[in-house]
């Protein structure tokens, strides 16, 4: 072998191992355009977004439900009724009154009850509690007279809207 052909046998070497490494570095590029296109798409966030439809939303400090989450919950309805009902010192008036399983008690120690008005909405409402008289809690203001109250569920409710609030 010449010289010249030894010369020429290591530039061919040399063109032929830079399009080697060339190719891997186009492959290895095409490969991270692909993750970015597959993995970091915001098509594809707001996709799984639109498609997980949870079992309840909260809009405008009302918790909605779907029928499935209201009948996996159990909700249990009453009212808020005006009845008569002896107090502390025994005379009889006719008062405000709500089921006792329809009151919660907020963080700071406010009592609420969830109201319904409209299928598969509840809403928090604030109470104030004169005294308790068994199963029946004798209010001194809330909602009026009539109000639909949820008596099962409620504290389902409260979670479900502070997990679900943004």
């Amino acid at each position: 072998m010449t010289t010249e052909t030894i010369q020429g046998t290591r530039s061919n070497d040399r063109r032929r191992l830079a399009a080697v490494i060339f190719a891997g570095l186009l492959a290895a590029g095409a490969l991270a355009l692909l993750l970015v296109v597959v993995v970091i798409n915001p098509s594809s966030e707001t996709t799984a977004t639109e498609e997980e439809s949870g079992p309840a939303t909260v809009e405008n400090d009302r918790v909605i439900l779907t029928e499935e989450a209201a009948e996996r919950l159990g909700i249990e309805t009453g009212a808020i009724t005006d009845s008569e009902v002896q107090g502390p010192t025994g005379e009889s008036s006719l008062r405000k009154v709500v089921p006792y399983s329809a009151v919660l008690y907020g963080v700071d120690g406010d009592a609420f009850v969830y109201t319904n008005p409209e299928p598969l909405t509840f809403a928090r409402e604030p109470i104030s509690i004169e005294y308790i008289k068994g199963d029946t809690a004798v209010l001194s203001d809330g909602p009026a007279s009539g109000t639909t109250v949820v008596t099962v569920g409620s504290a389902e409710l409260f979670g479900a809207e502070f997990e679900f609030e943004e």
